[in-house]
């Protein structure tokens, strides 16, 4: 009997350590000199189709015993891996005949992209671009936060929210009540895009584009307090969107794990998609392997039919992973 244990997740370039349990259900007899071979094969992202075959070995398993082994390495590229079956076999005694039986035991591993660094000038910006952009509508809540007014007592209401002088001036119990901030929408669109007949520095740029934004995605689901929406293109536009948090973090990372470029121009069909998703006062940040003019008429027709959304394209910030800007913004590792 043969289990493999392993994580579920990891990011491109991590090392990945996979035990091999094998067991030996009988009561009497040792089992002598076995292998058991893995088989791993990547099922989508820029190595689908590629496949290894790590192998580990045990000496010798006791009657009624377990044993374990492992084999340790890294896969360099995201991406979603098939591992199975796995194949277990020996030469035992003589080595002149070969048993082999296999076991479909398949399981899932998704690589995400590998993060880098956010550097401080891409920090600053955008603390200014949030500082100086409009912020979305305040609210009345019943949350605490900033002062607002009164209100009359209502079941539920907490006792510290009483506002003690204005009751006995109303002559019955009142409330604070206070505004609550909603919290700063973000955008991130992201262009897979490379030439039909492209190139290895074509292929990178494309995965620094991924490593981008799984890197500001994931700084701003750390910090919270924002709503991210997270665009790419594809044969459609794919989305995910959400308050930020882990939750968000996973179905992102996911997602961009298995993203695939393509020679299509599809930008102007995420634009198109996302700027009919945010509010006018989001912050977008367009991340591509190319320049793209998002004046260009011609290409991107609707920013021309509509007022609106030509106002909101030219505050969309872009960041050419091509050029040496992104290394203003970003560190990879």
């Amino acid at each position: 009997e043969v289990q493999r244990r392993m994580p579920s997740e990891i990011c491109a370039g991590d090392l990945l350590v996979v035990n091999i349990g094998l067991s030996n259900p009988r009561r009497r007899l040792g089992t002598w000199t076995v292998a058991v071979q893995e088989q791993i094969r990547a099922e989508a992202g820029p190595g689908r189709g590629q496949a290894i075959r790590p192998k580990v070995f045990f000496l010798y398993v006791p009657a009624g015993r377990s044993r374990d082994a492992a084999y340790r390495g890294r896969l360099p590229q995201r991406g979603r891996y098939r591992f199975g079956p796995l194949r277990v076999s020996t030469r035992f005694p003589f080595g002149l005949f070969e048993r082999r039986i296999t076991f479909d035991q398949i399981d899932t591993l998704t690589v995400f992209p590998r993060l880098g660094r956010l550097t401080h000038a891409w920090v600053t910006r955008r603390r200014e671009a949030f500082e100086g952009s409009q912020r979305r509508e305040q609210r009345s809540s019943r949350i605490p936060g900033e002062f607002y007014g009164v209100r009359e007592w209502r079941d539920g209401d907490s006792r510290r929210w009483i506002h003690w002088r204005s009751s006995a001036r109303h002559g019955t119990l009142v409330v604070r009540q206070f505004e609550q901030q909603r919290n700063r929408e973000v955008a991130i669109l992201v262009d897979l895009w490379q030439p039909q007949s492209h190139q290895p520095e074509h292929l990178e740029n494309v995965e620094l584009a991924i490593s981008f934004a799984a890197t500001v995605v994931s700084d701003l689901c750390r910090k919270g307090d924002s709503h991210v929406l997270i665009g790419t293109t594809g044969a459609e536009p794919e989305y995910t969107d959400g308050p930020a948090s882990l939750a968000l973090l996973q179905g992102a990372m996911e997602r961009l794990a298995v993203a695939e470029a393509s020679s299509e121009d599809r930008l102007p069909a995420l634009l198109e998609h996302a700027l009919a998703r945010i509010e006018p006062g989001a912050e977008v940040v367009l991340i591509s392997p190319r320049a793209n003019d998002l004046s260009d008429a011609a290409r991107f027709p609707m920013l021309g039919r509509d007022p609106a959304r030509r106002a909101m394209a030219r505050r969309i910030r872009t960041v050419n992973t091509a050029t040496e800007e992104l290394a203003e913004y970003f560190q990879a590792e």
